[in-house]
């Protein structure tokens, strides 16, 4: 009788904390992907990498991504089970870090980085899980996973960047292992999968009736493809070449790591900012179309620059429309599909933004060996002022979408 009571008592527990619990639990998960990547070009550089090859590692990471998130985002929505799904995202994270920890071969690094994006693909399924826990408030749902997945990222790459530039790369890459078990520990503390679904929603469907009305609805996929242009011209720059950039102009590992937790901590002022601030006096679709433009003025801006202080101004700035972008192309394309389409939704969304993670590295670093980062940050930002006349045409604002 007692056992039961204990047992009674742990699953009221589970069931009262599972959205906070799920919280941390995405917060670790990111700390466990984010502890060293601020400082993986100059390391790739360290280790013999060129820079075709470094855009092709970075790319890596969004290559995997790209092609997983779909595929278990419509089989976590048809198991209906994305409790396990959650456990194997921070199982790769693990291993790639501790993969990462262990070699220092450029392909070997490759494989290693890219089970980082496998790991990152199941964000799908950790996105799905909380937003079904918090069922009946979808848009503060994503605005909580929005902050925990900046929030993560601040804290791994400001305490990864010291790490490493006290005690070296490995150590780094240690750090993110930690955090992962961490996670993957707390993982069995949330309760068994059990879906709410809203009232009038549909019930399971097969996979390719869920893909086909998925594909079908006009918000989801032109969200979905400028997202893809936002994270082309956020893995060329901040994510991407902007610290290898810096390190070729004598800026240390320290303050590398510190400009890139900036402009990571501007991405959590920027979702205040238009959650609260700019939504209350412009519509969504003029706030995505003026950052899509300061975003590529901003690249244009990056060969200008030649110390620290202007190159931290810039990595704020391209942080806070990066995260306007990022934030409100997954509020336009998924938050108005039901619970049972919802991991589709997102795998798909997901999947086409990895595109740009992919694309936008490896032409990078492809143009910077021919001729020079400088030249290709400017390409990059032509193709965001070519992504802005298009949206003019061709994204729907919030209220288009719900119709």
């Amino acid at each position: 009788m007692t056992e039961e009571k204990n047992l009674s008592r742990l699953d009221n527990w589970r069931s009262q904390n599972k959205s906070p619990l799920m919280l941390v639990i995405a917060t670790l998960f990111w700390m466990g992907l984010y502890t060293y990547p601020s400082l993986l070009t100059p390391y790739l550089e360290e280790v013999g990498a060129t820079l075709t090859q470094a855009g092709i590692i970075l790319g890596g990471y969004g290559f995997t991504q790209m092609i997983l998130r779909l595929p278990l985002g419509l089989w976590s929505d048809y198991l209906q089970k994305k409790k396990t799904f959650v456990i194997a995202g921070l199982v790769s994270a693990l291993i790639s870090a501790l993969g990462l920890m262990f070699t220092q071969e450029v392909w070997i690094i490759f494989i290693f980085r890219a089970l980082a994006g496998v790991a990152a693909a199941f964000w799908v399924q950790i996105s799905a899980l909380y937003m079904n826990y918090n069922v009946d408030d979808s848009t503060s749902a994503v605005s909580h996973l929005a902050f925990v997945n900046g929030a993560g990222t601040i804290v791994a790459t400001f305490v990864g960047g010291q790490v490493i530039a006290r005690f070296g790369y490995q150590s780094g890459f240690g750090l993110g292992a930690v955090f992962s078990v961490i996670g993957l520990l707390l993982c069995f503390l949330l309760p068994v999968d059990k879906l709410k679904i809203k009232k009038g929603a549909e019930k399971r469907q097969p996979v390719l009736k869920g893909l086909k009305l998925s594909l079908q609805d006009k918000g989801l996929v032109w969200g979905s493809l400028f997202a893809a242009v936002s994270q082309f011209l956020t893995y060329s720059s901040a994510q991407g070449f902007v610290p290898q950039y810096a390190s070729g102009h004598s800026i240390s590992a320290s303050q590398i790591s510190i400009m890139v937790t900036i402009n990571t901590l501007a991405r959590l002022v920027a979702i205040v900012l238009v959650s609260r601030v700019l939504l209350r006096f412009f519509r969504p679709k003029q706030i995505l179309l003026t950052a899509m433009l300061i975003n590529a003025l901003l690249l244009f801006s990056i060969p200008l620059a030649k110390n620290y202080l202007t190159l931290l101004i810039i990595m704020f700035l391209l942080g806070l429309v990066s995260a306007t972008q990022m934030t409100y192309f997954m509020d336009a394309a998924t938050s108005h599909i039901s619970s049972e389409r919802r991991a589709t939704a997102l795998g798909f969304y997901q999947a086409t933004y990895g595109i740009g993670m992919v694309a936008g590295p490896a032409a990078t670093g492809a143009i910077a060996d021919v001729s020079n980062l400088s030249q290709a940050f400017i390409v990059a930002g032509f193709v965001g002022i070519a992504a802005t006349g298009l949206m003019f045409w061709k994204l729907p604002d919030r209220a288009a979408i719900q119709n």
